[in-house]
């Protein structure tokens, strides 16, 4: 995928619908924490979590990711254990604790989005590899860098995965 916004990206799927499809790129920090970007709401403005950026869609919104059901109430269950959203009060309470946990919470601001057809069109066109959720722990970040988390899932996919996670983004660079 040579679109800057989905190169060398993992991607979360969290719906795929007739209608079309909705995820979070995982690997794309934005260098912002939720208090630069929640910082009018005084409890939060110190919140040092990091925030990602989820795609180019949307990108005057936040979402969360979570694996806290019982302390963030109210999320849409995405995969076994990941959850979707929440009660902005729970969340504002968990960003506002001492320890926000960020191995069980990720913020996203934006998100990736394809119309009816289009997701399924680029898996046919060979644009995505599709990785099943039992080799996938979205809530486990990174590698040392945005890359590496995406080689390092690539390449658990056996050797054709291996070699695509050893190729620089454009094979012309070898």
């Amino acid at each position: 995928m040579l679109d800057p916004n989905f190169m060398h990206s993992v991607v979360l799927l969290c719906t795929v619908e007739p209608e079309g499809a909705m995820g979070f790129v995982l690997n794309h920090p934005t260098g912002f924490c939720a208090g630069d970007l929640l910082g009018r709401y005084e409890d939060l403005e110190s919140s040092e979590l990091e925030v990602f950026s989820g795609g180019p869609v949307g990108r005057d919104q936040m979402h969360f990711l979570h694996t806290q059901p019982e302390r963030l109430h109210g999320g849409t269950q995405v995969m076994e254990g990941v959850f979707l959203g929440g009660e902005f009060d729970d969340l504002r309470a968990c960003l506002s604790s001492a320890d926000p946990q960020s191995e069980s919470l990720r913020l996203f601001v934006g998100y990736s989005g394809w119309g009816a057809g289009q997701l399924e069109a680029e898996c046919e066109q060979d644009s995505w590899i599709v990785v099943g959720p039992e080799n996938h722990r979205p809530m486990e970040y990174p590698a040392p860098s945005r890359e590496g988390y995406w080689r390092r899932l690539l390449s658990a996919q056996g050797p054709a995965g291996k070699v695509l996670a050893s190729l620089p983004p454009d094979p012309s660079w070898n």
